[in-house]
């Protein structure tokens, strides 16, 4: 291969040339003689006068028909006709010998049903003139044609995996009938299964198949982006890759053309508001929303300048985003009066949407660009697009080199694209890790390892023990009942599930008969339980993955796609949904069914996913061109200007030679690994008791300063590595597949230690680090003094002056002499780690003595849904004209400075505030803090721990509760109450009362909002008339008993959360995740929250024994059961740390 590099004179882009063997001419071709005649005709009637590399290398391998083949080559290099035609000339010649036909010929299983509709259409058009039938069957496919299959199996059946799963439960008597005569199976985009629980599923599903027909079937894979062919083929024949044959074909001279653009998010402006968007000529759309920033506005612009009156697809990282930029583009066309060219895809949207699209791509006679995500990455063939666009960095490399391959597959046509990354704008309070302008270097090593044809390699690991549990219930239901010991021997002794070893299968069966997935005869014959039975019929059991609950689009007389219901949804809503804008004016929850209209505004829903792993080469060849000077010439001169800033923060921290580096309150670790060998050190350090969180490339450590790090990294660089299992066990979220709810902690200990963890290279780096220079003083930078001047060179590192290392004398909050800040927060929900936020706040400051002196209130702009508003009584109309935090987080601090910070249930009040100044990049202090909550049980009366017992016992008035300033009015006086008691008790220390810590914060670098306060509206004060007069606070009696047995203020909080969830007596299903998230967070073991739970339950009971059951407790008996079961549940689920909430319905108690 050869490689020119040559900037254009318009843009700095790189041209890479790459040369090959050109096609073999029929007449000196091997191949072409060994193919059927009606094959050679088609060959023929399509103009070829020659076989590519693939075709003419994979013809006599599949031909045998016995052999394991895969065929790897570039997109659009003919990979597909490289395992038809031969498999088509077999299937000629069969019939040439035999009219008799004893079921489907050949089958085809692809990832996507777009993907099996374009095959299907290629695969009919080559298979017409033998009279070989075509079939496809998968979720859009209609009943009749699957019927058609049962009666009549014939030819080509194209088929999902999940398609494949219910053909084998719902017809498992019938599977050796309807494919009985197959001579090979051809497993399309073989890259996208390896390594995923859809891949083990794969797996499984094809040795059912050998086991069914008793017979082995060649296996045919096809994939442009294999990492690994050793790997690769061992996936393909579990326990025989040795045996595969590899097809790897460098039959690709097509020009490549690049370009990275970089851009600068601006930062938020002093109102806490984006900036608008710069100017940029007639393109610019609308000014007036908040998401056209100078770094969207500016991508937006160059696709609309460059891309207009040309096909092109532009590859959005979310479908969020793909909404975005479609509504951006569709303004510009309409601001300019000019036709709109630009249309979305992605998954939630309607087949009839998506095929539209598609079609258009087809269609040559119109322009279109698809804002897409990965849905047009594999395999469709949608022609040659003249384009391709990146937005933000590339998942991974396979993925870049995939979308690479949409472009330039016309002759003489190059491949080119565009790559847009932004970067955040540098002030004095930009963390380190993002002034090293890490997304456009890794986009940038991302490149380089393209142009040197590496690609990530699978991980091969895991145990798939969710999978094997879904295949265990699967072979039950096509046999109707299974000897253990043959289940065993058809999926993990002899089959695709061999890492599972015996004793640990036998464990895996046992935790399903107690789950009630399995249950035994007389006879050992294990049929499915009865939560197995229901999984089994329940339309979701075919797919490996747990997919999201989702509500159906209508709008216009037509369903326009789907939404997940992970974040609240209520009439009136506005949000952009295939490139359109739309108002919610209704909701029907029992048909699951969204009515839209027409709307001038919008934003894009949030949909759940997340980014690709990124792998240990693209961290480590990023951490070399950090090390480089040289400048790839395809940026353009933004991207080239933050690649210098890049360096130049990597010079001046020396991560060079050190990898560690403080922050403020915090420790930063740069290892420079990839993101399974980053979360192994992650979980490492977690078990040496420190509190670690994974920020991109760095690991974020608290507990600890930058010398104390050092000394924990050699102390575990010097211990010989645990053993995997003994690592994950420390793991308190180890679950994260479909079916890992009904695994056992051990069961699940075992899988994340084989899926996540890379204990060998992470004792590597740790060795590595180990090595480095002990980490001084100097390495330490105080947040807000960072010195971002672009054209100054790097500072140079002073030697630390260990003189001036002097302890700093912070002075001592005094009971008696340092005043108060009564805080009280209403929220739009109670995890602040999973986004929600803060919807009104209230400080009542009190003197040193205890006296109110001063009352400070506000409602808050959250940005999003006010969350339950049956609760604290305020609507999205009351927080529209509201404040942001960020133009009011000034004044907060204000309120909150040199004070002692108290709250009922301080941990929870503060973890908000905490997260509120650390979005806008103002980690907030260690405020001097004391909880009334807690200091109830030593000075407190009432019946339970909940604020309005507490004030009824005290003969406090509490008007207003559930909002703001009532609520904090209220603690104000408790807590004068609790103080005078102290004092007559003789307390004259803080500690003795909870405070915790004593020091005062010394300086803090606050906010400068300072914007108008808005009140709450009169109608929104109170909300009685919201919830039922029932009065029964569970949590506050189970408090009590739990904190007078053990003292744990971390339970005493999290009851306290509990009873908020339960305010409205409602248990939702993202409340359920909320909790487990709290639970999580503040360090609860599963083993605890259940006994919380039980408990909380039991507290209950007795409440309604002691209120009777008459009247309003009549059918609260019933109700209890079904909240018993929740908890049960969420109790399980904690103790997993299950990032999906259990049950999806709400549970009114």
């Amino acid at each position: 291969m050869t490689t020119n590099l040559s900037p254009s004179a318009s843009d700095p882009q790189q041209q890479v040339t790459t040369t090959a063997e050109p096609r073999r001419a029929a007449g000196s071709s091997s191949a072409y003689h060994l193919l059927h005649p009606k094959v050679q005709r088609w060959i023929h009637d399509q103009g070829w006068d020659r076989l590519r590399d693939a075709q003419e290398r994979a013809a006599r391998p599949i031909l045998a028909g016995d052999t394991d083949v895969i065929i790897a080559a570039a997109t659009a290099s003919g990979k597909t006709e490289a395992a038809w035609l031969p498999i088509c000339s077999a299937i000629a010649a069969r019939r040439d010998a035999s009219d008799d036909v004893a079921g489907v010929c050949a089958l085809y299983v692809g990832p996507l049903k777009a993907l099996i509709n374009d095959q299907y259409e290629r695969l009919a058009h080559l298979c017409e003139r033998f009279d070989v039938p075509v079939h496809r069957w998968h979720g859009d496919v209609a009943g009749s044609r699957k019927s058609r299959v049962l009666r009549e199996p014939d030819g080509i059946l194209l088929i999902t995996p999940e398609s494949l799963e219910s053909l084998f439960v719902n017809h498992g008597d019938k599977v050796a009938r309807i494919l009985g005569d197959i001579s090979h199976v051809v497993i399309d985009e073989l890259h996208a299964f390896i390594g995923a629980e859809r891949g083990a599923q794969l797996q499984s599903l094809l040795h059912r198949v050998d086991l069914v027909l008793r017979r082995r079937i060649p296996r045919i894979a096809l994939s442009a982006t294999l990492g690994d062919f050793t790997a690769a083929a061992e996936f393909l024949r579990p326990g025989c890759g040795d045996a595969v044959t590899v097809i790897a074909s460098d039959d690709d001279a097509r020009e490549i053309r690049l370009q990275l653009r970089g851009y600068v998010a601006a930062a938020p402006s002093p109102s806490g508001r984006a900036p608008a968007a710069p100017p940029s000529g007639t393109a610019t759309a609308e000014s007036d929303d908040e998401d056209e920033s100078w770094d969207k506005a500016g991508i937006a612009d160059h696709l609309f300048r460059t891309m207009r009156g040309n096909d092109n697809l532009v590859f959005a990282n979310s479908r969020s985003a793909v909404e975005l930029y479609t509504d951006m583009l569709d303004r510009r066309c309409k601001n300019n009066n000019v036709p709109s060219e630009f249309l979305p895809h992605h998954g939630n949207l309607s087949k009839e949407i998506r095929e539209h699209v598609e079609a258009r791509l087809k269609d040559r006679t119109t322009p279109v660009t698809a804002i897409c995500t990965s849905t047009l990455e594999m395999g469709i063939d949608i022609g040659s697009v003249d384009s391709v666009a990146q937005i933000g960095a590339p998942a991974s490399v396979a993925g870049m080199r995939q979308r690479l391959g949409r472009s330039g597959r016309r002759a003489d046509q190059p491949a080119v694209l565009r790559m847009y990354v932004s970067e955040p704008e540098l002030t004095d309070r930009t963390p380190p890790a993002d002034t090293l302008r890490s997304q456009l270097v890794q986009s940038v090593a991302m490149v380089d390892l393209l142009l040197a044809k590496w690609y990530e390699p699978p991980h091969t690991a895991s145990m798939h023990l969710s999978t094997l549990t879904q295949q265990i219930l699967s072979v039950i239901a096509q046999r109707g009942g299974a000897q253990p010991q043959q289940l065993y021997d058809a999926l993990s002794g002899h089959g695709p599930f061999a890492r599972v070893d015996k004793s640990t299968f036998i464990a895996l069966l046992r935790c399903m008969g107690k789950q009630d997935l399995l249950t035994q005869d007389s006879q050992g014959l294990l049929l499915p339980g009865g939560v197995g039975d229901r999984l089994v019929n329940h339309y979701s059991f075919y797919t490996a993955f747990t997919s999201p609950e989702e509500f159906r689009l209508f709008a216009d007389g037509r369903t326009i796609g789907s939404l997940p219901v992970d974040n609240p949804i209520t009439p009136g809503m506005l949000l952009i949904f295939s490139g359109r804008r739309w108002k919610i004016i209704a909701i029907d929850a029992r048909q699951k069914v969204i009515d839209l209209v027409r709307s001038g505004g919008g934003r894009p829903p949030s949909f759940s996913g997340s980014g690709g792993e990124v792998a240990d080469a693209v961290r480590q060849r990023m951490r070399t061109i950090y090390t480089t000077t040289e400048t790839p010439r395809y940026l353009d001169r933004q991207a080239q200007a933050l690649l210098q800033e890049g360096r130049a923060a990597f010079n001046r921290y020396a991560l060079d030679s050190h990898a560690i580096l403080g922050w403020g309150n915090d420790t930063l670790l740069f290892p420079w690994r990839g993101d399974k060998i980053m979360n192994t050190l992650a979980v490492a350090l977690t078990r040496e008791g420190l509190e670690v969180g994974h920020d991109g490339v760095a690991l974020t450590i608290r507990g600890t300063g930058p010398a104390g790090l050092w000394e924990t990294i050699r102390h575990l660089a010097d211990e010989t590595p645990p053993d995997p299992p003994v690592l994950a066990a420390a793991v308190p979220n180890k679950a994260s597949d479909k079916y890992d709810q009904y695994l056992t902690d051990d069961l699940l200990t075992i899988a994340y230690a084989a899926r996540a963890l890379d204990v060998a290279e992470a004792w590597h780096a740790l060795r590595s680090m180990a090595a480095m220079p002990r980490p001084e003083q100097a390495s330490v930078l105080a947040a807000g003094t960072m010195n971002h001047d672009r054209g100054a060179p790097p500072t140079p590192r002073p030697a630390p002056d260990r003189s001036a290392a002097r302890p700093v004398i912070r002075p001592l909050a005094q009971l008696g002499q340092t005043p108060f800040a009564v805080v009280d927060l209403e929220t739009t929900g109670f995890a602040s780690h999973r986004g929600d936020r803060i919807i009104e706040v209230a400080v009542v400051r009190l003197s040193p003595a205890g006296q109110i002196e001063h009352r400070w209130t506000t409602l808050i702009n959250p940005g999003r849904d006010p969350g339950p508003t049956r609760v604290h009584g305020l609507t999205a109309a009351d927080l529209a004209l509201a404040p942001r935090f960020s133009d009011i987080a000034g004044e907060l601090a204000n309120q909150l400075r040199g004070a002692i910070v108290v709250a009922h249930n301080a941990r929870y009040d503060l973890s908000f505030l905490d997260a509120e100044f650390h979005n806008l990049g103002y980690p907030a202090p260690a405020w001097p803090a004391l909880c009334t909550l807690s200091m109830s049980h030593r000075y407190g009366g009432g019946e339970t721990r909940r604020l309005a017992d507490l004030c009824i016992a005290e003969d406090i008035p509490l008007h207003a509760a559930h909002s703001a300033l009532g609520d904090a009015t209220a603690t104000a006086q408790l807590l004068q109450k609790y103080l005078n008691r102290a004092r007559q008790a003789g307390v004259t220390d803080l500690t003795e009362i909870g405070c915790h810590p004593l020091e005062l914060p010394l300086t803090w670098t606050a906010p400068t909002g300072h914007g108008a306060t808005l009140a709450r509206p009169s109608t929104g004060v109170g909300h009685g008339t919201c919830k039922p007069r029932l009065r029964i606070s569970l949590a506050g009696v189970a408090a009590r008993v739990q904190n007078a047995t053990t003292g744990d203020s971390r339970a005493d909080a999290y009851l306290d959360v509990l009873d908020r969830a339960l305010a409205d007596h409602v248990l939702s299903h993202a409340e359920v995740a909320a909790l487990i998230e709290v639970a999580r967070t503040w360090g609860l073991s599963g083993d605890r929250v259940h006994l919380l739970h039980e408990q909380y339950v039991a507290a209950l009971r007795r409440e309604v024994v002691a209120a009777g059951t008459a009247g309003q407790f009549a059918d609260l008996e019933a109700q209890l059961r079904d909240l018993t079961q929740t908890l049960k549940s969420a109790a399980s689920a904690t103790q997993e740390f299950r990032p999906d909430p259990v049950g999806g319905r709400e549970r009114p108690l």
